[in-house]
Protein backbone atom coordinates (compact mmCIF):
# COMPACT_ATOMS: atom_id res chain seq x y z
CA UNK A 1 0.00 0.00 0.00
CA UNK A 2 1.36 3.49 -1.08
CA UNK A 3 1.30 5.93 2.00
CA UNK A 4 0.24 9.91 0.97
CA UNK A 5 2.79 12.05 0.19
CA UNK A 6 2.84 14.85 3.26
CA UNK A 7 5.10 17.35 1.62
CA UNK A 8 7.35 17.01 -1.63
CA UNK A 9 11.13 19.14 -1.88
CA UNK A 10 11.30 20.31 -5.32
CA UNK A 11 14.22 21.48 -7.13
CA UNK A 12 13.96 25.36 -7.29
CA UNK A 13 14.28 25.99 -11.39
CA UNK A 14 16.77 28.90 -10.56
CA UNK A 15 18.98 27.33 -8.52
CA UNK A 16 19.07 24.38 -10.94
CA UNK A 17 19.59 26.32 -14.16
CA UNK A 18 22.63 28.24 -12.18
CA UNK A 19 24.34 25.22 -10.83
CA UNK A 20 23.71 22.78 -14.23
CA UNK A 21 25.63 26.71 -16.02
CA UNK A 22 28.34 26.77 -13.35
CA UNK A 23 29.34 22.92 -13.33
CA UNK A 24 29.09 22.96 -17.23
CA UNK A 25 31.02 26.26 -18.00
CA UNK A 26 33.78 24.90 -15.34
CA UNK A 27 33.88 21.31 -17.43
CA UNK A 28 34.43 23.12 -20.55
CA UNK A 29 36.73 25.74 -19.62
CA UNK A 30 39.09 22.87 -18.41
CA UNK A 31 38.99 20.90 -21.47
CA UNK A 32 39.79 24.41 -23.30
CA UNK A 33 42.41 24.64 -21.16
CA UNK A 34 43.63 21.36 -21.40
CA UNK A 35 43.70 21.71 -25.43
CA UNK A 36 44.49 25.38 -25.86
CA UNK A 37 47.61 25.74 -23.23
CA UNK A 38 50.87 24.72 -23.84
CA UNK A 39 51.86 22.41 -20.72
CA UNK A 40 53.01 18.79 -20.07
CA UNK A 41 51.32 15.59 -21.07
CA UNK A 42 50.99 14.53 -17.56
CA UNK A 43 49.31 18.12 -16.64
CA UNK A 44 46.86 18.13 -19.99
CA UNK A 45 46.22 14.12 -19.01
CA UNK A 46 44.70 15.68 -15.30
CA UNK A 47 42.87 18.52 -16.86
CA UNK A 48 41.03 16.61 -19.37
CA UNK A 49 39.90 13.66 -16.32
CA UNK A 50 38.99 16.87 -13.68
CA UNK A 51 36.79 18.29 -16.91
CA UNK A 52 35.09 14.94 -17.80
CA UNK A 53 34.08 14.70 -13.73
CA UNK A 54 32.62 17.83 -13.87
CA UNK A 55 30.72 17.44 -17.13
CA UNK A 56 29.83 13.82 -16.14
CA UNK A 57 28.37 15.74 -12.50
CA UNK A 58 26.59 18.20 -14.82
CA UNK A 59 24.74 15.04 -16.90
CA UNK A 60 23.73 13.94 -13.30
CA UNK A 61 22.63 16.66 -11.83
CA UNK A 62 20.44 17.28 -15.27
CA UNK A 63 19.20 14.11 -14.66
CA UNK A 64 18.91 13.56 -11.16
CA UNK A 65 17.18 16.51 -10.22
CA UNK A 66 13.51 15.52 -12.33
CA UNK A 67 11.82 14.65 -9.66
CA UNK A 68 11.34 15.68 -6.03
CA UNK A 69 11.82 14.10 -2.81
CA UNK A 70 8.30 13.24 -1.20
CA UNK A 71 7.84 12.46 2.48
CA UNK A 72 5.15 10.05 3.45
CA UNK A 73 4.24 9.01 6.52
CA UNK A 74 6.17 5.93 6.67
CA UNK A 75 9.72 7.92 5.32
CA UNK A 76 11.41 9.99 2.38
CA UNK A 77 11.09 8.26 -0.98
CA UNK A 78 12.01 9.30 -4.47
CA UNK A 79 9.06 10.63 -6.60
CA UNK A 80 9.54 7.50 -8.28
CA UNK A 81 8.65 4.90 -5.38
CA UNK A 82 12.33 4.77 -4.56
CA UNK A 83 12.97 4.56 -0.72
CA UNK A 84 15.86 7.45 0.76
CA UNK A 85 15.12 6.07 4.56
CA UNK A 86 11.91 4.41 6.38
CA UNK A 87 10.32 6.03 9.81
CA UNK A 88 11.52 3.41 11.47
CA UNK A 89 15.60 3.97 10.43
CA UNK A 90 15.95 7.77 11.19
CA UNK A 91 17.39 8.74 14.70
CA UNK A 92 17.45 12.44 14.17
CA UNK A 93 17.07 15.24 12.02
CA UNK A 94 19.74 18.17 11.78
CA UNK A 95 19.14 21.44 9.94
CA UNK A 96 21.53 24.04 12.46
CA UNK A 97 24.23 25.97 11.21
CA UNK A 98 27.05 23.88 12.44
CA UNK A 99 25.50 20.25 10.92
CA UNK A 100 27.44 19.09 8.08
CA UNK A 101 24.80 19.32 5.08
CA UNK A 102 24.06 20.32 2.13
CA UNK A 103 23.56 24.35 0.93
CA UNK A 104 19.85 24.72 2.08
CA UNK A 105 19.23 21.50 3.10
CA UNK A 106 19.01 18.90 6.16
CA UNK A 107 20.88 15.87 7.35
CA UNK A 108 19.05 12.60 8.31
CA UNK A 109 21.04 10.41 10.81
CA UNK A 110 19.81 6.88 10.43
CA UNK A 111 19.43 3.60 13.17
CA UNK A 112 21.95 1.64 10.69
CA UNK A 113 24.43 1.90 7.64
CA UNK A 114 23.10 1.52 4.04
CA UNK A 115 24.05 1.44 0.54
CA UNK A 116 26.14 4.89 -0.92
CA UNK A 117 23.94 6.69 -3.01
CA UNK A 118 24.25 10.57 -4.51
CA UNK A 119 22.41 12.45 -6.71
CA UNK A 120 24.19 15.68 -7.26
CA UNK A 121 22.58 18.76 -6.00
CA UNK A 122 18.74 16.79 -4.38
CA UNK A 123 20.84 14.40 -1.94
CA UNK A 124 23.60 12.33 -0.93
CA UNK A 125 23.41 8.91 1.23
CA UNK A 126 26.90 7.84 3.45
CA UNK A 127 27.00 5.36 5.82
CA UNK A 128 24.63 6.51 8.35
CA UNK A 129 23.58 9.46 7.21
CA UNK A 130 21.86 11.26 4.63
CA UNK A 131 22.00 14.91 3.17
CA UNK A 132 19.01 16.40 1.61
CA UNK A 133 19.23 20.06 0.04
CA UNK A 134 21.61 22.13 -2.67
CA UNK A 135 19.55 23.19 -5.61
CA UNK A 136 15.86 22.81 -3.33
CA UNK A 137 14.52 25.35 -2.32
CA UNK A 138 14.94 26.76 1.46
CA UNK A 139 11.77 26.81 2.29
CA UNK A 140 10.42 23.41 1.54
CA UNK A 141 13.29 21.77 3.20
CA UNK A 142 13.16 23.49 6.23
CA UNK A 143 9.39 23.17 6.14
CA UNK A 144 9.94 18.86 4.90
CA UNK A 145 12.97 18.87 8.25
CA UNK A 146 10.43 20.41 10.42
CA UNK A 147 7.71 17.75 9.70
CA UNK A 148 9.91 15.05 9.44
CA UNK A 149 11.49 15.69 13.04
CA UNK A 150 7.70 15.74 13.54
CA UNK A 151 6.90 12.35 12.61
CA UNK A 152 9.82 10.86 14.22
CA UNK A 153 8.67 12.12 17.49
CA UNK A 154 4.90 10.36 16.98
CA UNK A 155 7.30 6.89 16.90
CA UNK A 156 6.58 4.61 19.48
CA UNK A 157 10.11 3.26 20.83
Amino acid sequence: MKSSVILKLKVSPIRRILALFAMGFLGILLLYLAITTEMSFLYRVFLVLVAAGFLWTTRAMRRGTDQPIELRSTGLFLADGSILALIEDICKVERGVFAFKPSNGFVVTLNRKFERAWVPGLYWRMGSKIGVGGVTSPAQAKSMADALAALIMEQPD
